[in-house]
């Protein structure tokens, strides 16, 4: 404010009440204590009714406080914070500030000048600072503040607004970066933030193998220039650039900019080589090896400019990494002469995946099954691999190796012939020399082969209740059968994918050799065994629904020749008349039964079957029949039989003869 003008002091009391009188003081520092006493101002001994107070005529920078006092006895509330006046012109003392710019982690010098000299100083910002008349400190954040002083004598300063800045940067950009040799290139360097009167310095930055930069001023670059660019001209030999800015008097300086490289080079003076000599993949082992003319070298990477000390094992003029990620980047070698290679461009690729089919997965006894293995990405070059998968319950699975799939496969697909039981298999898939290997095509991705495969399997999954369909409400009991007696039940859910293979103990309970679970929604799912010895069960595919009409149907197939029962339901009721059953989709039954009885099964009964009842038909199910393998007959009993007989026969011949 003007010197000479008026003030208004307001003071509320929070909670708000009425009967309150107001007291207005002026707050006098007491510099030892590092607080301040509280001189009532004139005309506010009794207080005032008016919650506001006007000071006419202030011509200094002071400090005022105010308190409210209520009842009789009167009692007090605390005096408020001081709140101050200040002024930028006329102070009794007067304060400056040193440099002019200021940023985080400078040092800021505050001096107090007052006529007559006063001994006794304090600064105000968030702090005091007894007894001194200079202070200096830094700070560590962006800040905005108000700075003044006050004296022992009650004489406060001018009162100064200070911005503590984010550090300026400096930022290079070369243009062009890739130039032909002998062409002309123009650095440009910014600040940021962007602010006035700035001054640049050009330098080029040679790497010292302790991962720092010496930085050589360029010519016309040793003083400063007012203009953010500088031209390199005849450009023949790859280099490193760098810049910085200065600003006020004394001048303050910016850290240099990162340095950038120039690549003009179409015959460097060193060469980098890069194994695997193909397209690599997060899953290899890169090395980068430097040849030249010096014995000391590091392996640079654009995207920071970090030596390979930082991102990978740098042994003589050799750098070894891996990465997890994919990354697109330049790599060069530069060493502690000054020398720099060609730059290569790696892309790191997405680790291949092996994709595992089977056709079929279910088959009959004896039959062929053929396994598919597709690289994703796809690409040329890869040699299959192909894995008996045995269950590890501790570890999911182990891989056992085909005993003709040792050298590998050029072909992606391998046939297993007389399939017998139930079984898991797996692929991966190697590329190069040395051999990089894709993962195992692991337990997600296995594809179990169903109950026909196996007319008499090592190991079985029973279901209770013995039905293909289900309510959400029934409680389902999974039980397996079998020389083992460590077991567990797992599933693949058909409404996720091939990898979405878990064990009961994810959704259900598993009790010795038993799984128990309800499902709390629609889903459908194939369920098996697996003993800890390696044994393999059936399958057994269960849907379980909401609600609606249901085909009660066996989940297992039934056996050439036995008598079957199919019915329909409804949730919540046990038997249905009237029901209507279809075979794959054709009309076999429609008349007052509940129910289908079939007392012979033959394999023209295998198929799809729904029923119908008052006008809603329900989701189909597939009955499976399994033939019954009828055994040949021996020849013993009839070797038995004629043996004894040619001997009588023989006997008697030699009988007449003798006769005769």
């Amino acid at each position: 404010m003007s010197p000479g003008a008026s003030v208004t002091l307001s003071c509320e009391v929070k909670p708000s009440s009425a009967g309150w009188r107001f007291y207005w003081y002026k707050a006098v520092p007491e510099l030892y204590q590092n607080k301040y006493k509280y001189l009532l101002v004139p005309g506010s001994d009794e207080g005032t009714k008016d919650n506001y107070y006007k000071i006419n005529d202030q011509k200094h920078t002071a400090g005022y406080a105010c308190r409210a006092g209520r009842g009789n006895p009167e009692l007090f509330t605390q005096f408020s914070e001081p709140k101050f006046v200040c002024y930028p012109t006329a102070p009794r003392a007067v304060l400056t500030v040193s440099p002019s710019w200021l940023s985080p982690k400078a040092s800021i010098t505050l001096s107090c000048q007052v006529e007559p000299p006063s001994t006794l100083w304090r600064f105000y910002w968030y702090k005091a600072v007894p007894d001194q008349s200079k202070y200096s400190y830094s700070s560590r954040w962006q800040l905005t503040a108000v700075y003044w002083c006050e004296s022992g004598s009650g004489r406060l300063s001018n009162a100064i607004n200070i911005t503590i800045h984010a550090t300026p940067k400096a930022v290079l950009t070369v243009s062009p970066q890739w130039a032909s040799p002998g062409a002309s290139v123009t650095l440009s360097c910014e600040v940021k933030p962007s602010s006035p009167g700035w001054r640049f310095y050009w330098y080029k930055a040679v790497p010292e193998l302790s991962n720092t930069y010496k930085y050589y001023s360029l010519p016309q670059g040793t003083h400063e220039t007012p203009r953010d660019s500088y031209v390199v001209h005849d450009q023949k030999h790859t280099s490193r650039y760098a810049c910085r800015a200065g600003w006020g008097v004394p001048q303050f300086f910016t850290n240099y900019s990162e340095p950038k490289i120039v690549w003009p080079d179409s015959h460097p003076a060193a060469a980098l080589s890069v194994s695997p000599d193909r397209d690599i993949y997060t899953v290899d082992e890169v090395q980068l090896t430097c040849t030249g003319s010096s014995g000391d070298w590091k392996s640079y990477y654009q995207s920071d400019s970090s030596n390979c000390t930082v991102w990978g094992n740098m042994t003589g003029s050799s750098c070894t990494f891996m990465s997890s990620d994919n990354d697109e980047a330049v790599y060069w070698c530069e060493s502690g002469s000054g020398e720099f290679s060609n730059a290569v461009n790696i892309t790191l690729k997405s680790a291949p995946r092996p994709k595992l089919t089977v056709s079929p997965s279910w088959l009959s006894p004896g039959a062929s099954v053929t396994l598919s293995c597709e690289v994703e990405p796809p690409s040329a070059g890869w040699r299959f691999y192909w894995y008996k998968a045995v269950p590890d319950l501790s570890n999911g699975y182990t891989y056992d190796l085909l005993s003709d799939s040792i050298k590998g496969t050029v072909q992606d697909s391998y046939v297993v012939l007389g399939q017998k039981r139930t079984a898991g298999y797996a692929c991966r898939a190697g590329i190069g020399n040395p051999e990089t290997f894709t993962n195992h095509r692991n337990l997600k991705q296995i594809l179990v082969l169903g109950e026909n495969s196996d007319s008499h399997p090592a190991a079985s999954l029973t279901v209770s209740p013995d039905r293909e369909k289900l309510y959400i409400v029934d409680d389902i009991q999974l039980k397996c059968t079998g020389s083992s007696t460590d077991w567990r039940v797992r599933r693949i859910r058909q409404s996720y994918n091939h990898s979405d293979v878990s064990d009961c103990s994810s959704w259900g309970t598993m009790t010795g050799s038993s799984c128990s679970f309800s499902s709390l929604q629609y889903n459908v799912a194939l369920y098996w065994c697996e003993s800890e010895s390696g044994e393999f069960s059936n399958a057994v595919n269960i849907t379980v629904h909401h609600e609606g009409l249901l085909l009660v149907s066996p989940v297992h197939p039934v056996t050439e020749g036995a008598s079957v029962t199919l019915s329909c339901r409804l949730r919540g009721e046990n038997k249905l008349s009237d029901v209507i059953f279809y075979h794959n989709d054709k009309l076999i039954q429609n008349d007052s039964r509940g129910e289908l009885k079939i007392s012979a099964v033959s394999q023209s009964d295998e198929g799809f079957y729904k029923c119908e009842h008052s006008g809603e038909v329900s989701p189909q199910s597939w009955m499976g029949v399994k033939a019954v393998l009828k055994k040949s007959s021996s020849s013993f009993p009839v070797m038995w039989a004629v043996g004894p007989l040619c001997g009588i026969v023989l006997l008697l011949l030699l009988l007449l003869l003798i006769r005769f």
